[in-house]
């Protein structure tokens, strides 16, 4: 597996690193005696361990002193590395752009004239585009340098905003326009979000993949708020064309921040056609079952238990518990237990980390109960504070545990089979709740979500092959700190 990978031996004796071209004889003894020094300069009753990391960092190798541990260089150490600093700052800006866009096109389209079901398509077009050009985004992605494909995704949407923009601006935009632009924007996603997935453990050590994660889950959901709230100011004052003006500003500026990252050339394997490379790929999602399973198991608990609560909970909200303020302390709820998972995220690292999952979603089963209960606001908005803990930290684990157990080369076609299979079922989760429910009660609907989420985790936790998955990032208690020239060059 290409790029980092710490390779360990006891007794202080650092032992050769197979296929690290930048590893020369003499480095290496250079490294030993610096081991060898720093093991003997250990004052008595320190606690040190006798063991040398050499950290391998796209055939460069680092050694890292030994020295006692201390769990604080694992939680501050990432946002000192230099590519990670860019990337992180490049997703932070994107995820603000994404959540000012779609009350921008919603208004867009209303104020042409459009009604709900041309909104509804406007959005359907973005996500259904996204869906089905997934796995072609995936094979890109492994096959060509990853910040170059995110950068190329970045461009595009840059000029679907500016051209959707322009056409409001200007006058001349016609709703059809606007759905085909929509289309595109979500195909250029598609490159970008498995891209993004396989980048993370080119900028960062293995050991801190999960604090990285939980950056990037905390931008995701603190920006959420605030770009949702600039993008109905921006409407308001100056307009929908402008705010989406603005956004394609956002992918500008998110295209110019990964051109800053310097990673060096990813080795690949010889090209072949893409439908071997799916293949491939496919291979590689199903030979862990974990992964396949896992990814099954979500998606039916988008479209069993996640997309009824949330569409049906606006419902309930109306009729029985005060109206939209009531709706809005549930999502709000939702966000700050969201954003607590991602700092959970930067401290906990659970050593089976498909045990954790299971057993947070199953926390999400409450807010259902509660809601088809039509128990107080207080009570759902807090099971929803826990819902959103549960999804996000759960999403930072998951997306290290793929990072770190899944070869380099494939992990971002993995990731687009991921992505694939887990939203698959959800356009049609949202479309079928409203009619399922008038056929069988919203209070059922709500029921049956929270019982198939508890039963369906006891069923895929059974499974050895799920349960039993450790993780590489957790544990390391015996590890020394990272040295100050891995994070500086990494």
């Amino acid at each position: 597996m290409p790029g980092l990978t710490p390779c360990a031996s006891a007794a202080a004796v650092t032992e050769p690193i197979s296929g690290s071209a930048g590893a020369s004889a003499a480095g290496r003894s250079a490294s030993e005696g610096r081991a060898r020094s720093a093991a003997r300069s250990s004052k008595p009753g320190m606690r040190t361990h006798a063991t040398i990391r050499t950290y391998v960092l796209h055939e460069h190798v680092f050694p890292c002193q030994v020295v006692p541990f201390r769990r604080d260089d694992l939680r501050v150490s990432v946002l000192r590395v230099r590519n990670f600093r860019y990337l992180f700052a490049a997703r932070t800006i994107s995820f603000f752009g994404t959540n000012l866009a779609p009350i921008a096109v919603a208004f867009a389209v209303l104020g042409l004239g459009g009604s709900a079901t041309q909104v509804g398509l406007a959005f359907a077009a973005w996500t259904l585009a996204q869906i089905s050009t997934l796995l072609i985004g995936g094979v890109v992605a492994d096959r060509l340098p990853r910040r170059l494909v995110m950068i190329g995704s970045d461009a595009a949407n840059l000029c679907v905003r500016l051209l959707m923009g322009a056409l409001l601006v200007s006058g001349h935009a016609v709703i059809w326009e606007l759905i085909v632009l929509q289309a595109v924007g979500g195909a250029a996603v598609a490159f970008y979000s498995p891209a993004s997935v396989g980048i993370v453990p080119e900028t960062v050590p293995t050991p801190l993949l999960q604090q990285a994660n939980s950056f990037m889950s905390i931008a995701r959901y603190a920006a959420f708020p605030v770009g949702a709230a600039a993008g109905g100011a921006l409407v308001a004052t100056i307009g929908p064309g402008y705010a989406l003006l603005l956004d394609g500003a956002t992918y500008g500026t998110s295209a110019l921040l990964l051109a800053m990252i310097s990673l060096p050339p990813r080795a690949t394997a010889a090209a072949t056609n893409f439908v071997r490379e799916l293949r491939e790929g496919w291979q590689a999602f199903t030979e862990h079952t974990w992964v396949w399973l896992l990814t099954f198991w979500i998606s039916l608990y988008f479209l069993i238990t996640y997309a009824p609560f949330f569409v049906l909970g606006p419902y309930v909200a109306k009729h029985s518990l005060g109206g939209a303020s009531a709706w809005a302390i549930v999502l709000t709820g939702e966000g700050i237990g969201s954003l607590a998972g991602g700092l959970a995220g930067l401290r906990f690292m659970p050593r089976r980390p498909m045990l954790v999952i299971g057993a947070f979603f199953t926390v999400t089963a409450l807010q259902c109960v509660l809601l088809a209960l039509e128990a107080p606001v207080a009570a759902i908005g807090a099971s929803a504070l826990l819902a959103g803990f549960a999804f996000s930290y759960g999403t930072v684990v998951w997306d290290t545990t793929l990072q770190s157990l899944v070869p380099r080369e494939k992990l971002s076609r993995v990731s687009g089979y991921n992505w694939m299979g887990a939203m698959i079922f959800l356009p049609a989760g949202y479309a079928i709740a409203g009619p399922v429910a008038n056929a069988i009660g919203v209070s059922t609907s709500l029921w049956i979500g929270a019982a198939w989420i508890v039963l369906s985790t006891i069923a895929v936790l059974s499974v050895p092959a799920v349960r039993n998955v450790r993780s590489v990032v957790a544990g390391r208690e015996n590890a020394p700190p990272l040295d100050e020239a891995v994070v500086q060059e990494a």
